[in-house]
């Protein structure tokens, strides 16, 4: 095989509309001939937004993270009126009848394969139709298909296209170096094997024509730090890339560059002579005609923000929203150190009780305000008195004469977590969480599942060679069959995994960690929830906003996701879309979840 190679021209017009960034790739599927090497820019001179005014900032751009999977690979992104509406309003008046809004051509039927399902032909279609058929054939959006037809030949917006330009639409199989290929030419066949493509490079090896190349060759694996270059001229040099997921990795075997600085800097307009702006243009286009292309939309939710002035408060605002007409039990845990308040939370959860904040000291006005709103008959401390006062105590009690008052404490963090899963859970628990007692993330998630699973949360040291002898006794008197490990190896020992297997009763032992915490946090979610009707993002960079939402999380089924307050993992977000949840509670003002975690920005 060749590897084609092409000595740039960058052609800026004033007056002519140019290629979006010409025939960009073009494998066929016979001779699987790799992707062209185009960087041709978009003429600046084009007003090619279609009376959208320009929204993407360059600061937003990420090499390794061009488009979310589920964004590029959505199969019901627009309906056919809505893409005829969209055609519509970019191009305005046709003047010549070839336009993208006006024309309707034959089309053929294609055969299912692993790419798409069949297409069914007609002697006459509009474009807006084929665009529709396509996206439900192949799974790929066609929001991703209008942004590569503007990308490679200004077809969304031009009034008066040419045959040559409709003839290669989408710049499938039609090389820098050679000739279209003629047996992919028209605009109908070009939407359908280009959109075909960007699923053909997400495919393992053997899974049709042309994808052992692709996957075997591995010029741009996902996960893998390598380096991509700026320009076919290898003078020009490259920058390490880590591809983050398949979508993004589809658009590089389309267009194998990334900008350079000097084309991120001239965002609308062309760069140095080492410039090439395909995926920049891809996402630029997608940005400001649809929004960013790394967020998620959750059309079944109404989003709501619970966040106070602090800590403190905001537990009260979560308690009221979560149990307006009171609760009879109210548990209280330190809202500066967060071990004893993560095993706290799935012991709420439990008996549906809210989890309010206190300071070591002393009761905030609007915590005794709530408790008294409340008014429980039980009242639970977790923690000893040089973490939640007598003081503390006292306070409470006068608020609320009538309530038993208890303390669940040990001598540390590890014996209180153990003094809440025997008092917390008298009758057993089926399944038991470990969770490093060393740090806070992986146990908020583990909290809410915890919750929702009906088991406690142990706090462990994690380097341990074994799982301490309290803890085994307790998991063997709680009767639990199945003990979860939150958290990688590097976190929580293999030899503390191996020790638990050995626990008499314990029949399942498993381990949920990924890359980061808030990779865990989507496995624990995972591995806990299989449906639920909210879902809540807290921040997972503090825990006092997610300690509280994890105790009313667990109590309702809710998956609990963290963000790092700029965007959420994207596991997570595509699960509150398969639940099809009703609501999300983004917990925490904007200074700690930012408005793009409200707009459902994704990590991953």
């Amino acid at each position: 095989m060749v590897v084609a190679t092409l000595t740039l021209a960058v052609l800026v017009s004033t007056a002519a509309v140019t290629s979006a960034a010409s025939a960009e790739v073009s494998p066929s599927p016979v001779d699987d001939r790799p992707p062209s090497t185009s960087t041709a820019p978009l003429d600046p001179a084009v007003v090619e937004q279609g009376g959208f005014a320009p929204a993407a900032v360059a600061a937003n751009f990420s090499a390794g993270y061009l488009i979310n999977d589920h964004v590029m690979f959505n199969g019901s992104a627009m309906s056919e009126s809505q893409i005829q509406s969209f055609l519509d309003a970019r191009i305005g008046t046709c003047t010549n009848g070839k336009c993208l809004n006006v024309l309707s051509v034959p089309t053929t039927s294609k055969v299912a394969d692993p790419m798409c399902d069949a297409y069914t032909g007609a002697a006459s279609e509009s474009i807006a139709r084929i665009i529709y058929k396509v996206q439900v054939a192949c799974g790929v959006s066609a929001k991703v298909i209008l942004v590569t037809l503007q990308k490679e030949q200004g077809l969304v917006t031009r009034t008066a296209p040419s045959d040559s330009t409709l003839n290669k639409a989408m710049g499938y199989a039609c090389p820098d170096t050679a000739p279209c290929d003629p047996g992919f030419a028209g605009v109908a066949d070009q939407i359908y094997w280009g959109a075909r493509a960007f699923d053909r490079y997400t495919m393992p090896p053997g899974t049709g024509p042309g994808t052992p190349f692709f996957t075997n060759f591995n010029w741009f694996p996902v996960g893998v730090p390598m380096q991509i270059r700026y320009h076919p001229n290898v003078a020009c040099g490259t920058q390490t890339v880590t591809i983050r997921n398949k979508a993004t990795a589809s658009l590089y075997y389309y267009t194998p560059y990334t900008p350079n600085a000097s084309a991120l800097a001239n965002l609308y307009g062309t760069g140095d002579s080492c410039g090439s702006y395909g995926n920049r243009n891809f996402w630029r286009l997608f940005t400001d005609w649809f929004g960013s292309p790394t967020t998620v939309s959750i059309p079944t939710a109404v989003q709501t923000r619970v966040a106070g002035v602090d800590r403190f408060d905001t537990s009260v605002q979560l308690s009221a929203a979560a149990y307006p007409a009171g609760a009879s039990t109210v548990y209280i845990a330190v809202g500066t150190q967060f071990a004893d308040g993560l095993a706290a939370a799935p012991a709420a959860a439990r008996v549906g009780a809210p989890l309010l904040l206190v300071r070591s000291g002393s009761v905030p006005p609007a915590v005794l305000a709530e408790v008294r709103r409340l008014n429980p008959s039980s009242i639970v401390i977790v923690g000893g008195t040089s973490a939640v006062s007598d003081s503390v105590a006292s306070a409470l009690a006068s608020a609320m004469p009538l309530a038993t008052i208890e303390r669940f404490a040990g001598e540390d963090r590890f014996a209180t977590a153990r003094q809440i899963a025997e008092r917390g859970f008298p009758t057993g628990a089926p399944i038991v969480f470990l969770a490093s007692g060393a740090n806070f993330p992986d146990a908020l998630s583990a909290s809410a599942a915890a919750g929702h699973l009906g088991g406690p949360v142990l706090l462990v040291n994690g380097s341990a060679s074994e799982l301490d002898q309290e803890s085994r006794a307790l998991i063997e008197s709680l009767g639990a069959t199945t003990v979860v490990i939150a958290g990688g190896t590097g976190v929580i020992s293999s030899a503390i995994e191996s020790s638990v297997s050995t626990i008499p009763g314990v029949t399942s032992v498993v381990r949920r960690g990924g890359a980061n915490r808030f990779e865990t946090s989507s496995l624990l979610n995972q591995y806990a929830f299989a449906d639920g009707e909210a879902g809540f993002i807290a921040s997972g960079f503090d825990f006092p906003d997610a300690l509280s939402a994890a105790a009313i999380a667990g109590a309702q089924g809710a998956p609990l996701a963290l963000s790092n307050g700029v965007c959420t993992w994207v596991n997570s977000l595509d699960q509150f879309i398969a639940f099809e949840v009703s609501t999300v509670t983004l917990v925490g003002g904007t200074g700690v979840l930012g408005p793009s975690v409200g707009l459902y920005e994704t990590c991953g």
